[in-house]
């Protein structure tokens, strides 16, 4: 057999490194962009230089080279308005940070078992919906420990990976979310980017991706309203947002008034999660073409009991 000419594997080569000169290029921008105050004191700790180590080694590790049957596709990350982050990327208390990523990596067993039926249907729905998407790109809001993750495996049977982005504004989640992407075997097909970000300015392209999850984090939001108009924004056409989160009852009237007093306290204690707001009215009033939106409530946990979930395309 002959060698391929040298041209021809240096183009080939190119093909293979063209995602990772991507993210290279998108990191570099994006940190090369004036920081809020906050977001500058969270990226002190990885290094001084704009573009650090810590994120050249991200970009590097989403690639075909890092895995070879991982996506290739990979949606371009953005850097919001700085006036927008100003608004809406406050400023956080590390400490605090890492105790709640903890308790909710730790904390929410029960809860996710008690979720299951019903999260388990509206992702087969969703990934029924992408199955004609060789390689779709789904993007998780309020990542923080990705409990979902094994709701993403069975798609991967026989078929293409999935490019998988994580925006969270507490740093400390991500190692929890990448722990249980490996554990639900999502690392040797499919790219995982955990990124630092708000709902409310998502770091991402207008129409860029396929699917959105939002799960119990639309509670904790500055602007819940702002932050499913951001949602709508970054769909394709027929994209699907996917969402499950805990809300002011509709069926118990003093029930609803307890909520409602024990809101501020949560607020504190819970990293601004709010049991008093009607996320169901929101997404309704969204615009989406269609919002298929079901109440139910769970058993056993208290304020989080009423919840609404279901599917809304854009």
């Amino acid at each position: 057999t002959t060698s391929p000419p040298v041209g021809a594997a240096v183009k080939a080569l190119l093909v293979l490194l063209a995602p990772w000169l991507a993210q290279v290029a998108s990191f570099a921008h994006v940190h090369s962009q004036p920081r809020t105050r906050s977001v500058a004191r969270r990226a002190a700790g990885d290094c001084d230089s704009p573009t650090s180590r810590r994120d050249l080694f991200k970009a590097a590790s989403l690639t075909a080279l890092a895995f070879p049957n991982a996506a290739l596709a990979l949606a371009q990350i953005t850097a919001p308005a700085p006036d927008q982050l100003k608004l809406y990327d406050l400023p956080r208390n590390a400490l605090q940070d890492a105790a709640f990523a903890q308790g909710m990596a730790s904390g929410m067993g029960s809860y996710e078992r008690a979720a299951f039926p019903t999260k388990q249907r509206l992702f087969e729905k969703m990934f029924t919906k992408l199955q004609e998407t060789s390689e779709p790109t789904i993007v998780e809001i309020g990542i923080g420990s990705f409990p979902n993750a094994p709701y993403y495996t069975p798609r991967l049977k026989g078929r293409g990976g999935l490019d998988i982005i994580g925006v969270d504004p507490n740093d400390r989640m991500e190692n929890y979310a990448r722990d249980n992407a490996a554990k639900a075997g999502l690392g040797a097909t499919s790219s995982l980017r955990v990124v630092h970000g708000v709902s409310e300015a998502l770091p991402l392209a207008s129409k860029s991706c396929d699917a959105v999850v939002c799960s119990l984090t639309l509670c904790s939001v500055v602007d819940p309203a702002r932050s499913v108009a951001e949602i709508k924004r970054v769909l394709r056409p027929g994209g699907q947002f996917v969402f499950w989160e805990h809300v002011l009852s509709e069926t118990d009237a003093s029930f609803a008034e307890e909520q409602v007093r024990a809101t501020p306290m949560q607020i504190k204690r819970a990293d601004g999660c709010h049991l008093d707001r009607r996320t169901g009215d929101i997404i309704r009033k969204a615009g989406f073409r269609s919002c298929d939106l079901e109440y139910l409530e769970l058993k056993g946990f208290g304020f989080l009991n009423p919840t609404v979930c279901g599917i809304a395309t854009a």
